[in-house]
């Protein structure tokens, strides 16, 4: 997991929003996590994405089904990954795909002064 975070992280280094970048490496693991959790680790593609600035990370994994929030109890032990991305994203959702397959995204708006658009 850590790579991913780390790539997530370096790329939107260059926008000058340190913690923007902190909060979407933290919203890519949960992601991850969630897809090796619930589908297959080789079936896992993470794409970020940079335009009009916002940021835009989707994980796209091999099970097709919906993702839920899930009520936890306090001393739950897990169970929390899409509220955190809840509540760190600016938006976020799902979209089903073919074959079988999801891509959860989230997105966060980059306030600062950065490079081009990229992919």
């Amino acid at each position: 997991m850590a790579p991913v975070r780390l790539a997530v992280v370096a790329a939107l280094r260059p926008w000058g929003v340190p913690e923007l970048a902190n909060d979407m490496g933290l919203i890519v693991t949960e992601l991850v996590v969630n897809a090796i959790r619930h589908g297959s680790p080789d079936g896992v593609i993470v794409i970020l994405t940079v335009r009009d600035g916002v940021a835009v990370l989707e994980v796209e994994d091999d099970n097709g089904g919906r993702p839920a929030v899930l009520q936890t109890a306090e001393d739950d032990v897990g169970g929390r990954g899409l509220i955190l991305v809840r509540a760190l994203a600016d938006r976020w959702g799902y979209r089903p795909g073919a074959c079988g397959r999801k891509t959860v995204w989230a997105s966060l708006a980059l306030s600062g002064a950065g490079p081009e658009d990229a992919t």
